[in-house]
């Protein structure tokens, strides 16, 4: 490991190697706190190039990868062991390119997915990715997991929102193919093999990802239902009267409301009386051609 580690130290600046253990912690605690890293060595590349160098130093010396993004997970899948070292891709964090025109934006894999969505609403484009952790968790953990997040009734899961991707494979070598194509019928669509791998396939560094016209209507409600067929009624009446602006359409149980009720300061039940299941339902559109609140108010 002592060698390992002086070849990583001239790979890598001086902010790219933490070995000092309250520096460490960050890395290495869960948020539940359920799991707890021992990796004695956490890298942190600044770019692809750098990437493929670590990868290609731990493979020369049979040394195991675990690549973090935000470490906003809760099922321990970046927690390392006493003998992995941690590779997180925080550094990596520019936005390559915005095609408004093309509607795609090429991305680094440490972008925090907030991030992604300010800079794609500033260029009056919508990335529909959203999911709790936004504000935290990195773009490349998001494919890395194949996150799904509230719109994915309308824009389909992480791996539906990617053109192109750019990833360091277990050689070192780098598969780079971010081109903003959508209609490729080229062969084998690799990056599908990557998107949803957790890192054990190789590291993504990077992605071109698909952008929509921004959504300048949006309509939400909160529906009350008695059962739980019940909303398999309601999700296709909803379908068939938003004209194709549903974008969310969240079932929870009256546990989860009473768990927030309970906890989150000045949340209270918005309903007369309690039931047993609820739906959180959103309808977006751009322009003016659909008024989504009047669509709303007919699913109702």
């Amino acid at each position: 490991m002592n060698t390992l580690l002086s070849n990583l130290r001239e790979i890598l600046d001086d902010r790219g190697v933490i070995t000092d253990p309250v520096e460490a912690e960050a890395y290495l605690e869960e948020r539940r706190g359920r799991f707890h890293g021992k990796s004695q060595i956490i890298v942190r590349p600044r770019d692809a190039a750098e990437v493929q160098a670590v990868v290609k130093a731990c493979t020369a010396q049979k040394t195991p990868l675990v690549p973090q993004g935000g470490n906003t997970g809760l099922c321990g899948g970046a927690v390392a062991n006493a003998d992995q070292i941690i590779l997180s891709l925080e550094r990596l964090k520019q936005i390559r390119a915005i095609d408004p025109a093309n509607n795609t934006m090429t991305v680094e894999a440490g972008c925090i997915l907030a991030e992604l969505q300010a800079t794609a609403r500033d260029a009056g484009r919508f990335f529909p990715l959203s999911l709790a952790a936004e504000g935290s968790c990195q773009i490349g953990g998001n494919l890395a997991t194949n996150a799904g997040g509230i719109n994915v009734l309308r824009y389909g899961n992480a791996r539906d929102q990617v053109l192109g991707l750019e990833a360091v494979m277990p050689s070192g070598e780098l598969l780079s193919d971010l081109h903003g194509l959508r209609k490729n019928n080229t062969g084998y669509d690799l990056k599908q093999l990557l998107i949803g791998s957790e890192g054990t396939l190789g590291i993504i560094t990077a992605a071109t990802l698909k952008l929509y016209p921004y959504p300048d209507q949006s309509a939400t409600a909160l529906v009350a239902l008695h059962d739980l067929p019940a909303s398999i009624a309601f999700l296709e009446r909803a379908q068939s009267g938003s004209g194709g602006t549903l974008c969310s359409f969240e079932l929870m149980h009256r546990v989860g409301l009473d768990f927030a009720f309970k906890h989150v300061s000045g949340c209270s039940d918005p309903m007369t009386a309690p039931h047993e299941w609820y739906i959180l339902l959103s309808l977006q559109a751009s322009g003016d051609a659909i008024n989504v609140d009047t669509l709303l108010s007919a699913i109702l």
